[in-house]
């Protein structure tokens, strides 16, 4: 992990903070607040203010560390009441998906910039764990 973080800082960062480091989160919304200032300067010609951008880059993190329906414990269904079966009614809050809707949390150009800051997580995420392996591949006795 420690090669890769060379590669994709960020996708290291993300693995260590859901295995257990929550002292990597503050990196991470650092990192992913300069992330968006860039973004939203070259791609909306806004300009986004640091404070903004903190704020965004937190709302996502928190999304993505837990963005469980609630009240459908993330089943998508509701439970049937008095017992430990699933409804066929699907949850009123997430309409079947067990996740919070993401869209609630930011309007406008801000919407467009989360998403696509959530892009880069989900990227970052899929390229940390192959990366750690290349960096370790020459290493390993097979």
């Amino acid at each position: 992990a420690g090669f890769a973080s060379r590669r994709t800082p960020l996708g290291i960062a993300l693995m260590r903070l859901f295995t257990g480091d929550n002292g990597a989160a503050a990196r991470i919304v650092e990192h992913m607040a300069g992330m968006l200032v860039g973004k939203a300067w070259h791609a909306h010609k806004m300009a986004l203010q640091p404070t903004q951008a903190t704020d965004i880059a937190q709302a996502v993190l928190a999304w993505h560390r837990d963005g469980t329906c609630k009240p459908c414990g993330g089943h998508g269904f509701l439970m049937v009441e008095g017992a430990p079966t699933l409804s066929g009614h699907q949850c009123p809050e997430c309409r079947g998906t067990g996740r919070v809707p993401f869209e609630r949390n930011f309007k406008g150009a801000r919407l467009d910039l989360a998403k696509w800051l959530v892009a880069e997580v989900e990227r970052e995420q899929a390229m940390a764990g192959p990366a750690a392996m290349r960096a370790l591949a020459p290493r390993l006795e097979l």
